[in-house]
């Protein structure tokens, strides 16, 4: 079994996931790649972490090509299926709407784990503001969960809840956060979290709902106020608290003129990147806010070399903060 085949039977058959909350797939059964995993120790996947829009039908002119291309990944005939979003993603103008899309769904019908997260991770990173940038954010951290990686999971999870506001994903992200803190003993903030998931989630989302009230058990009293009371900074992506002594890597190494930056948000609003901009920088981080028109990106520090990008993203990601290099900005 391969990953391109447990894609392709999540997103034929959401049905067959109904009143399953517990189900896993089996270890054996996500891609052992290890440019993208970095280990190939068991790990198992929540059948229940497929993201919403997986099930939804798209409004795009290209929706049946993709919906084909779907099909043929579930046969086991992903060349084919590659092929045919290939074909779309050539024809579309870098940049738009339709080429975005494209490059979803190649991610969708990948052969490995690291194609999928290479054209993920430059959705999230590139075009931030796209209507596809929510459903990529899911995708990765289901890539994440399956890794074992549960802090990075989350980071993406909490992108969705920040940058995205309006996207159908919001409770389901907000769900799987509090799932994850709460089978790591967090109860506090988990039932925080999942307080907010059914806070946001819709009647029409059913399932959903009977997950969160089931996960709800374990919440009987707990006591959240606290919690919810620390949420609103939270939310608003700003890091942990940082010891007072504590140089933060992510400072280190910089260049005025450096090739590579970190980027760690972005956001439709600039009160919002300057914010987080702010936080960053009374903890030491040398923080910036790029774009004149959303999205306004935010940006720490300039370095000569991608493995000092790299180094520097690694230690932001260590506190918490979704970190990726990607190449700076003219000063």
């Amino acid at each position: 079994m391969t990953i391109r085949w447990i894609v392709g039977l999540m997103l034929l058959a959401p049905a067959a996931l109904c009143g399953q909350s517990t189900d896993t797939v089996p270890a054996d059964s996500v891609h052992a790649d290890t440019a993208a995993v970095g280990s190939t120790r068991p790990t198992s996947v929540h059948a229940d972490s497929v993201p919403a829009d997986a099930a939804r039908s798209d409004s795009t002119g290209g929706d049946t090509i993709f919906r084909a291309a779907q099909r043929l990944a579930a046969e086991g005939r992903g060349d084919s299926a590659r092929a045919l979003v290939g074909q779309r993603l050539d024809s579309a103008r870098p940049g738009s709407a339709e080429y975005v899309n494209a490059l979803y769904w190649r991610a969708v019908v990948a052969a490995t784990a690291a194609d999928a997260e290479r054209d993920l991770r430059t959705i999230i990173v590139t075009y931030p503001a796209s209507a596809r940038s929510a459903d990529a954010l899911m995708r990765l951290a289901q890539l994440e969960l399956a890794r074992g990686d549960r802090d990075q999971a989350v980071a993406h999870l909490q992108r969705i809840v920040v940058e995205h506001p309006e996207s159908p994903n919001r409770g389901r992200a907000e769900f799987w956060v509090a799932r994850t803190l709460l089978d790591e003993g967090n109860l506090a903030t988990g039932c925080a979290r999942l307080a907010d998931a059914s806070r946001l989630t819709p009647p029409s989302e059913v399932e959903l709902a009977n997950q969160i009230g089931y996960l709800g058990q374990r919440c009987q009293g707990v006591d959240t106020t606290a919690k919810a009371q620390a949420a609103p900074a939270q939310s608003a992506g700003q890091p942990a608290p940082r010891e007072p002594n504590a140089a933060p890597a992510a400072a280190t190494a910089t260049s005025a003129r450096g090739r590579y930056t970190v980027q760690v948000a972005a956001f439709s609003t600039l009160a919002s990147a300057s914010g987080l901009r702010d936080v960053l920088v009374t903890r030491g981080y040398p923080a910036r806010v790029v774009g004149t028109a959303k999205p306004f990106r935010v940006r720490v520090g300039r370095y000569a070399t991608r493995a000092e990008a790299e180094a520097a993203a690694r230690a932001l990601r260590a506190r918490k903060l979704s970190a990726y290099v990607t190449s700076a900005e003219t000063p």
